[in-house]
């Protein structure tokens, strides 16, 4: 769409990542979903969105760019099919800047459109609740709705069954992207009839309880016989003194768990300098989406 006119105050927003500390694939529904149990927190790796309220249009800015066109783009998607779904007849324009890798189980996508659904929901006055968002979002992607609910949770079904944690979570952890984005896809494909049977349903850790006792993922040994470069990533957070690492979602990033934020930082410089090409991220857990937390909230045009 083409804008028209009428450009209010830009409202700064960040869009977190997620990190799955436990991913279990669960069963396949008829229609080929497949039904997970995830333990989900945000890290604080952020893209950031731009919104400058338009009367009408909407226009999409992304850099870098990730996808063929920006009518691919999720943020473009979401923003439309809030504003058919309701009914609105303005605008806005959206910018959207990268630091989130793409295919990198992350969530990078789902953030940003997760966060495009909060924001204009709030900035066109629509008021749909939260399960109005999920019902939207679950339609462009299985970690959107996780977004949405704004806190660290065990999701379940195909991404839409939220319970948030009861208890923050705490922990150091640095994030290694070696360099290749995988196919979610694909990596699904591996997966068949491999996944264990007969589990307990996860559940969450208690106040204090080690978060290595809790990782696990269905997912990173068929993602890990598709890329090398995962055991390449495992071996040098372990090599760097993590306690426990593992892969996030379906890949291919991978996270080691540290005791304090001094091994961390040490690790991530070690792993950093050893492997140049690889990007590299460190941060301690987050458990309430930034959108929601108190101290962002809407301040002179800054969320």
């Amino acid at each position: 769409m083409t804008s028209t006119g009428g450009a209010g105050e830009p409202w700064s927003l960040r869009a977190p990542a997620k990190v799955n500390l436990a991913l279990r694939v669960v069963g396949r529904r008829a229609d080929g979903y497949h039904l997970l149990e995830s333990l989900m927190v945000f890290f604080p790796l952020f893209d950031r969105l731009e919104i400058t309220p338009l009367e009408s249009g909407l226009e999409l800015i992304c850099d870098p760019p990730v996808t063929a066109s920006p009518d691919e783009n999720l943020v473009l998607r979401a923003a439309r099919l809030l504003a058919q779904t309701a009914g609105v007849s303005r605008g806005a324009r959206l910018h959207l800047t990268k630091r989130i890798p793409d295919g990198a189980g992350l969530g990078g996508g789902s953030s940003d459109a997760a966060l495009t659904l909060m924001a204009l929901n709030r900035l066109w006055g629509v008021n749909l609740g939260l399960e109005a968002l999920i019902a939207l979002g679950v339609g462009l992607g299985a970690d959107i709705p996780f977004f949405l609910g704004g806190r660290a949770a065990l999701v379940r079904g195909v991404g839409e069954r939220l319970t948030p944690l009861p208890v923050p979570l705490t922990g150091e952890l640095v994030l290694v992207f070696p360099g290749e984005s995988l196919s979610t896809r694909r990596v699904f494909q591996a997966l068949a009839g491999r996944q264990p049977v007969g589990r307990a349903p996860l559940g969450w850790p208690s106040a204090g309880a080690d978060l290595a006792d809790w990782l696990e993922n269905d997912l990173e040994l068929p993602a890990r016989e598709i890329s090398p470069r995962i055991d390449m990533a495992r071996g040098a957070l372990l090599e760097a003194g993590a306690r426990a690492v593992l892969m996030s979602g379906s890949g291919s990033t991978v996270f080691g768990l540290f005791p304090s934020v001094v091994l961390a930082n040490g690790a991530l410089r070690q792993v950093a300098e050893r492997h140049p090409d690889w990007r590299v991220y460190g941060g301690g857990i987050l458990s309430e989406h930034p959108f929601y937390s108190h101290e962002n909230r809407l301040q002179g045009g800054v969320l």
